[in-house]
């Protein structure tokens, strides 16, 4: 089955947050994406509950259209069991939220353990918001977008919460101090996502001393965290020497902090798992002359350090599975300037060289981002530091980005195809090779890799003839993105599996 124009969600689909400029997305997309379904084994079979929800959604607008019908419909609403509640509620959210108003919220869907509300459903008030209070069975809490309701609206909502676990309130752009001293209440909190929000650091200091079991703590996107703000949380910590030994997911990304402020922070981390310092203003390693936890997720696209220096601390992660290196040297609080800076950026095919010895020891190495690293491949082609990186550490990888890497040619990915006939094929089920220098050259190399099943090739000259056999060699394929490919008609670009079905498979 083939679909197009619509891009979906996908397993492993990269986030807002592994976005280059670090914002939020508010912009449609334009993108020329080209999807279709394949058969997947060892997939498991959906819980009756599942495949009863989806049979409701899919039938909600004739049964709320019939008034006798829906009078029913709303009995055994109020009857549904809580913890199908959210699941129901999700659902409907994703597929029909001109339905959800206020009252049809509030009667049916706010219970259960976990609620989920977004600026972008039309029918959520602040009233909505406010009557989440009287659930007092409510474990997981997310409030996403809601940048006009005051601190307080969201305080008094907390601090009637008191069992909750989880507490997401990212983009409510008023949250700030009023709102952290109501979650100080909430002793069993272990996630808490603040990003883009108005809390400050010393704010901060009341939950990392009141929540001892906290294991995610995301901070990113606040414009008014400075080294200078930033003390007044060291501080604070230093005086009860807290220790958050819990942590393992920490997001500080697009936040204005040097050294001075991130290392002593994360000397209070040494269980880390996570760590995300994109876009601030480290130079140094984040740990500084602490030992490094055994880390399985670093990013740090767009900073100022030395590549000599994240070879050293990479050196010694060996339970590294995700790595993002995207425009080092870029070094601006999420600027598209810096990012797109040529001469600012700093890894070189010498340091990708000595890279690439490092990752061939890290043997749990999935996913890795050289996003924007825009002189890879200046100064050799073909046999040269991307080659040589694909050949030993891409072939390996489940996903891969290459993308925006101008210098990066169709030869450079000759390492995807096998040596040997011994050799195992290439492991990659993502592939990112947007606005880079390939083309249907490149068809025989990507066509090595038959798990692959996202393949993005926006802005490169590839064609149909390169295209048609990569989908030939390639059954689990299921998304191209050829946006403003030249070499495909602009009205083939968003449903080129038709296309390939229609002029290619069968012939």
């Amino acid at each position: 089955m083939v679909h197009h124009g619509a891009r979906g969600a996908t397993f492993g689909a990269a986030t807002e947050d592994d976005l280059l400029t670090g914002e939020p997305r508010q912009i449609p997309s334009a993108s020329a994406l080209s999807v279709r379904t394949v058969a997947s084994g060892g997939l498991p079979i959906p819980t009756l509950t599942t495949l009863a929800a989806r049979r409701f959604v899919e039938n909600i607008q004739v049964l709320s259209s019939n008034e006798c019908l829906w009078r029913y419909v709303r009995v055994w609403l109020k009857r549904l069991p809580d913890i199908m509640v959210p699941k129901l509620f999700n659902m409907l959210q994703r597929c029909c939220p001109n339905l959800l108003s206020h009252g049809f919220i509030t009667l049916y869907f706010l219970r259960g353990p976990s609620l989920m509300l977004s600026s972008a459903l039309p029918g959520v008030l602040k009233q909505t918001i406010v009557s989440a209070a009287r659930n007092d069975t409510l474990r997981e809490l997310h409030l996403i977008g809601f940048d006009k309701y005051s601190d307080s609206v969201f305080a008094s909502l907390v601090s009637s919460l008191p069992q909750l676990r989880i507490l997401v309130l990212r983009g409510c752009t008023q949250v700030s101090v009023k709102t952290a001293e109501a979650a100080t209440s909430c002793h069993f909190l272990i996630k808490v996502n603040f990003n883009y929000t108005g809390l400050t650091p010393a704010s901060l200091g009341g939950i990392l001393n009141s929540c001892s079991s906290l294991e995610a703590l995301k901070v990113a996107g606040i414009s008014s965290w400075t080294d200078a703000t930033f003390a007044k949380l060291l501080g604070r910590l230093s005086e009860t020497n807290v220790v958050l030994a819990n942590l393992q997911n920490l997001k500080l990304r697009q936040l204005s902090l040097s050294d001075v402020s991130v290392q002593p922070f994360l000397a209070r981390c040494p269980n880390l798992k996570r760590l995300d310092v994109s876009f601030t203003h480290i130079r140094r390693s984040p740990f500084g002359t602490n030992s490094i936890p055994a880390l399985e997720k670093l990013t740090l696209t767009s900073i100022n350090m030395p590549p000599t220096d994240i070879i050293a601390m990479i050196a010694g992660l060996l339970h590294l599975q995700t790595l993002a290196l995207g425009a080092l040297g870029g070094g601006g609080q999420g600027s598209f300037t810096a990012v797109g800076n040529h001469s600012a950026m700093s890894m070189t095919d010498e340091s990708l060289a000595l890279l690439t010895d490092k990752f061939v020891a890290l043997k749990n190495l999935e996913k890795v981002s050289l996003v924007g690293n825009s002189k890879l491949g200046l100064t050799s082609r073909g046999e040269g530091a991307l080659s040589d990186f694909v050949r030993k550490v891409g072939r390996r990888l489940k996903q891969l980005n290459l993308s925006g890497l101008s210098y990066l040619r169709s030869e450079d990915l000759c390492g995807l195809m096998a040596e040997t006939s011994e050799e195992d094929p290439p492991r990659l089920q993502e592939l990112n090779l947007n606005h880079t220098g390939v083309g249907d050259e490149a068809a025989p190399y990507i066509s090595c890799c038959p798990s692959l099943a996202s393949l993005e090739l926006a802005g490169t000259k590839i064609t149909s003839a390169g295209l048609f056999p990569i989908i030939d060699a390639c059954p689990k394929l299921k998304q191209l993105d050829l946006t403003s490919c030249r070499g495909i008609k602009i009205a083939d670009r968003r449903r080129f599996f038709e296309v390939w079905e229609r002029d290619w498979k069968d012939t």
